[in-house]
């Protein structure tokens, strides 16, 4: 990763890992590049990781909205910018650009964020930590990262379905599955339905739990006018973990 500071970018170049079958980039691949321009950006303003730390509090994503005009391949190099739209309330919004080598916008997202105890995980109103009016918006955002209904039991129970574990190397540094491995595993949940040809040209998501080192998720996927959805439900207590809006083109 390279920040171009006059462009305001940051650089990746994709390497195997990160890539399909099709050497396309995986969705999970390029959430954690935008994850981690946006930690950067926030860093940048003042409020990184170092910072949070010491306020005993960290960003959480809560719902994250990408779509794609092109998806890069392998080797190639993509530049992301990112900015504040501001906050209201418990929640921050962040917009993404996505470009090519060539500065051709090739994707954009939006994504809604909240600060939160580091402890419980308790969202902390922004008006408390001094500073935050650094994030004030750039202009309104016509993006939107909708929330999702999850699958109706009715449907969930003819569906097919996966297993996944919340195991070590998923875990980050708030003591969760990361929210990008949320992400691996709605694609793993969706591949039987998107046919070879396809690709996914978009991919909302809609967290709602955490899920902590040991547990294990269900997944659960159906087709509906022409959309994926995939639920993650925790297996012993039943809670809705996260919901998946996929399109494919």
């Amino acid at each position: 990763m390279r920040y171009l500071p006059d462009e305001n970018l940051y650089g990746f170049t994709i390497i195997g890992p990160e890539t399909d079958i099709h050497d396309r980039l995986h969705y999970h691949s390029l959430f954690a590049m935008l994850q981690e321009a946006a930690c950067l950006d926030a860093d940048r303003h003042g409020f990184g990781a170092e910072v949070m730390d010491g306020l005993s509090v960290c960003w959480l994503l809560l719902r994250m909205k990408v779509e794609m005009d092109v998806i890069p391949k392998w080797k190639d190099e993509i530049y992301i910018r990112t900015w504040s739209q501001g906050f209201e309330r418990l929640l921050f919004h962040r917009d993404f650009d996505i470009f090519d080598k060539d500065r051709k916008r090739i994707g954009k997202a939006t994504s809604v964020w909240v600060i939160a105890h580091q402890g419980d995980h308790r969202p902390v109103r922004p008006s408390s930590i001094e500073g935050m009016n650094v994030f004030e918006a750039h202009g309104p955002s016509e993006r939107k990262a909708e929330k999702l209904a999850p699958i109706p039991d009715e449907m969930r129970e003819q569906a097919p379905r996966l297993k996944r574990f919340a195991d070590y190397s998923q875990i980050d540094r708030n003591m969760h599955v990361n929210n990008t491995h949320y992400v691996a595993w709605s694609e793993d949940a969706c591949y039987s339905l998107i046919p070879n040809e396809k690709r996914i040209s978009g991919l909302t998501i809609n967290y709602s739990s955490e899920v902590h080192p040991g547990e294990e998720v269900l997944l659960y996927s159906v087709l509906q006018d022409g959309k994926i959805t995939v639920d993650g439900i925790e297996a012993v207590s039943q809670r809705h973990v996260f919901t998946t809006q996929i399109v494919s083109e």
